[in-house]
C-alpha cells in the first residue's frame, strides 16, 4: 500500500523510483555508493527494496548512535556479520579466527584484548563472494572511532573487491564531513564514490501518487482536495504518504487534514532543532518568512531575541543547518529551506 507510512520492502508497495532502482543496481561494482536526499524524500524505502531483491547475501544496519568505543564498534560489525550469515553462511571461512564466537547463525566479534581485526575478517568475507553492507543514516557513525570505520571502507575499497558499502544520509553535509572524501588526512582522501540522489515529485507524480494510493484503500476525493495537497505538500513523499494514511484512517479525505500536516511538521522540526539550539528555530522562521539574506536573518534574530546576535555566531547557525540538510546557500547567496512543507510550515 502506497500511504503505508513504514518503509516499503517490495517495489509492488513502492511507487515511482524506478530509475534510482536501477542505478542502484548497476552500480554494485563501485565500492562505495551514498544514497542521499532530504528527510523524508523515501531514502530508507528504496534502499530496502532494492535489498530485498538482490541474490547477493547483504545487511542492513539502522545507525542510531555514534561509535565512541570498540564495544560500539565490535557490536555493530557483530550484526553486520550476522545478517550476512544468515543469508550467505560465511561462518565457515571465519570458524578458525580468534575473536570470534559462533552460536547458531550469529556471529560476535570480540571487543576486548582478542579482538580480530576487521581487516583481515573482511578480506576472508571478500574471499567468499559477493556481498552489500548497507548503513542507513550513516553520518551517525561520527565519534571517537570513526576514524576506524573509515579505515575498514579505505580497506575493503583497495582491496575487497566483493565487499560493496551502501551509506545512507540526509544530514548530506555532515556525511561529507565524515567521509572526509577531500581532506589529505583522510584513509578515503581522493577515492571515487558513486553518489545516487533522491529527488522530490514533481506535481504530476505527486498528483498520480495520490491518486493511485487513493484507489487501493477505496477513496475517490475531489479533485480540489488532491490539487490542495499537491500544492502544499509539494512533491515531499513523507508529507504525502502521511496525509493519505490519514484519509485512510478517518475513510475521508479533506483540505483541513493538509492543514493538520503542516502543523505536525512544525512541531517535528521544532522539536529535532530544540535538541541542538532553540536559536536554529529562530533562524528558519526567518527565512520562511523571506529573509534570505545573511543581513536579513541577523536583524531578525536581534529582533526576535532582544540581543546582540554576533556574525560568527548566526555563521555556526547556518552553517550546521546547511550540514544537517536544513537549508541551502543558493549561488546568489541567498538561504533556502530543503523541505518546501518546512517553509510553508513556518511561514
Amino acid at each position: 500500500m502506497y500511504f503505508d507510512f513504514r518503509p516499503k520492502e517490495t517495489r509492488n508497495d513502492l511507487f515511482d523510483r524506478e530509475e534510482e532502482l536501477k542505478e542502484l543496481h548497476s552500480s554494485l561494482s563501485f565500492p562505495i555508493i551514498l544514497l542521499t536526499g532530504i528527510r523524508r524524500i523515501g531514502k530508507t524505502s528504496v534502499l530496502k527494496v532494492f535489498l530485498n531483491e538482490l541474490n547477493e547475501p547483504y545487511a542492513l544496519i539502522d545507525v542510531r548512535s555514534p561509535l565512541n568505543s570498540y564495544e560500539a564498534l565490535y557490536s555493530t560489525f557483530s550484526a553486520v556479520l550476522s545478517q550476512i550469515n544468515r543469508k550467505g553462511k560465511i561462518s565457515e571461512v571465519l570458524k578458525h579466527y580468534s575473536g570470534i564466537s559462533l552460536v547458531g547463525l550469529n556471529i560476535s566479534l570480540s571487543w576486548n584484548k582478542d579482538k580480530s581485526s576487521l581487516q583481515q575478517v573482511f578480506d576472508k568475507i571478500d574471499e567468499s563472494g559477493k556481498v552489500v553492507i548497507a548503513f542507513d543514516e550513516a553520518q551517525n557513525l561520527r565519534g571517537k572511532l570513526g576514524s576506524e570505520f573509515l579505515s575498514l571502507l579505505s580497506h575493503c575499497y583497495d582491496y575487497c573487491k566483493n565487499v560493496t558499502f551502501i551509506l545512507t544520509g540526509s544530514e548530506i553535509g555532515l556525511l561529507y564531513d565524515f567521509l572526509k572524501i577531500d581532506d589529505p588526512s583522510s584513509s578515503l582522501f581522493g577515492r571515487h564514490v558513486k553518489e545516487i540522489r533522491l529527488e522530490r515529485f514533481d506535481d504530476k507524480k505527486s498528483k498520480e501518487f495520490l491518486e493511485k494510493g487513493f484507489s487501493q484503500i477505496n477513496l475517490s476525493p475531489p479533485d480540489e482536495i488532491i490539487d490542495y495537497a499537491v500544492e502544499n505538500l509539494d512533491g515531499m513523499v513523507g508529507w504525502l504518504t502521511e496525509f493519505g494514511y490519514m484519509c485512510y484512517e478517518k475513510r475521508e479525505a479533506n483540505k483541513e487534514f493538509v492543514d493538520e500536516i503542516l502543523k505536525l511538521a512544525q512541531k517535528m522540526i521544532s522539536e529535532e532543532l530544540s535538541h541542538f539550539s532553540k536559536e536554529y528555530i529562530t533562524v528558519i522562521e526567518a527565512i520562511a518568512k523571506g529573509l534570505s539574506k545573511w543581513n536579513e536573518i541577523k536583524d531578525y534574530m536581534e529582533k526576535k531575541r532582544k540581543r546582540v546576535i554576533y556574525d560568527a555566531e548566526i555563521g555556526r547557525y547556518l552553517e550546521n543547518l546547511q550540514k544537517r540538510g536544513y537549508v541551502v546557500k543558493t549561488g546568489k547567496g541567498n538561504y533556502e529551506i530543503v523541505d518546501p512543507v518546512i517553509k510553508k510550515a513556518f511561514a
